[in-house]
Order: C-alpha cells, then sequence, then structure tokens
C-alpha cells in the first residue's frame, strides 16, 4: 500500500516553525531563545568562553501603533528586527520575545570594547527612520546586558533576569542607550 504524506510532513514542518519561531519576524522566540541560551552556556564552559545576553525594548513605540494603527507598529517591528539581524554576526541569535522586546545571545565575546562598539551599531540602526504607513517615525532603543561566565554559575532564566534589570537601568538614564549588568550591581 502506498500513501503520500507529504502533505502531513509540511503540516509538522509547519507546527515546528510556529512553535520555535515568531510569526511577525521569522526570528526564534523565547522558548528557542532559552533552549539556545542554555546550549550556548554549556558551550562557553567547555571552551572557557565568553558571552553576553542583550535585552532589547524599544523606546517610543506605542506611540506608533497608537497614531498609526497596529499594521504600521508590525512593519516598524519588522524593519527592526532586519536591521538587528543584518548588525549581528551569525552566530548570534536574535529573538523576538514578544510585543517591542528583543533578545540576543553574542557569542565569543573577546572584550568590552568590540561589544561596545556593537552595541553601538545596535543603537545607530534601530534609530534610523523608518517609513511606515506613508510616515517616518522614529524610535530608539533602550538595551540591557549581562555577561557570562560570572563568578557563580547561573541559568539562563537568571542571566535573563539581569539583561532586563539593565535594559530597566538603560530606560531610566534617558533611554537610547545600553547598561551592563555587572555582578556587584549594575553600572552604566
Amino acid at each position: 500500500i502506498y500513501s503520500d504524506i507529504s502533505a502531513i510532513k509540511k503540516q509538522e514542518d509547519q507546527l515546528r516553525t510556529m512553535a520555535h519561531y515568531d510569526a511577525l519576524t521569522g526570528l526564534s522566540n523565547r522558548s528557542l531563545f532559552a533552549d539556545r541560551l542554555q546550549q550556548t552556556m554549556a558551550q562557553a564552559r567547555r571552551q572557557n568562553d565568553h558571552l553576553a545576553v542583550v535585552y532589547i525594548d524599544l523606546d517610543h513605540f506605542k506611540p506608533v501603533n497608537d497614531a498609526f494603527g497596529h499594521s504600521a507598529g508590525d512593519d516598524l517591528l519588522v524593519e527592526v528586527a532586519s536591521r538587528m539581524r543584518s548588525t549581528l554576526r551569525e552566530e548570534d541569535t536574535l529573538a523576538r520575545l514578544g510585543g517591542d522586546e528583543f533578545a540576543a545571545i553574542i557569542v565569543n565575546v573577546e572584550d568590552r570594547a568590540s561589544l561596545e562598539n556593537l552595541l553601538k551599531r545596535l543603537l545607530a540602526d534601530i534609530a534610523e527612520p523608518v517609513w511606515v504607513a506613508d510616515h517616518l517615525v522614529e524610535v530608539s532603543a533602550s538595551i540591557g546586558v549581562a555577561l557570562y561566565p560570572q563568578t557563580v554559575e547561573l541559568d539562563g532564566d537568571q542571566l535573563l533576569r539581569q539583561a532586563d534589570q539593565a535594559m530597566y537601568r538603560a530606560k531610566q538614564g534617558g533611554r537610547n542607550g545600553y547598561c551592563l549588568f555587572e555582578t556587584t550591581g549594575i553600572e552604566a
């Protein structure tokens, strides 16, 4: 008996994609990000390497949605996601966590200066004006960063929470900037 299962396989692939990727931007979703973070942390431990978890929240995104509609907001998110993806290296992971929040895993962090240069490029690329709904809009981003490894062992959730805390500190510091979480506290 012969049976064509290509439709079933296609549906399985679609379900797998929906489970791991953001439907709007095509980026990894929170679930896939968490899995990749655990894998990347384990690899960094084995290879005595460093990585950074970057939490990115768009500044003044809600006014775009309110003024021009959710479709315009979606267009803005897609464009910003595309810009961030092109700024990061292929080996880095970029994910949309939800709404206007994104996160990235930056692998092989060699030194603080190169990481800060990357963060500055991300901020500049995000801040470039975008045409949405026949209007030129501008948003910026607040970025928080947590470095790994630290003096105490932590899991991916803790690392992401540290980056989130640092991001809120960047927002409090005036937005359109970044803040690094230090194991002894938060440093601007």
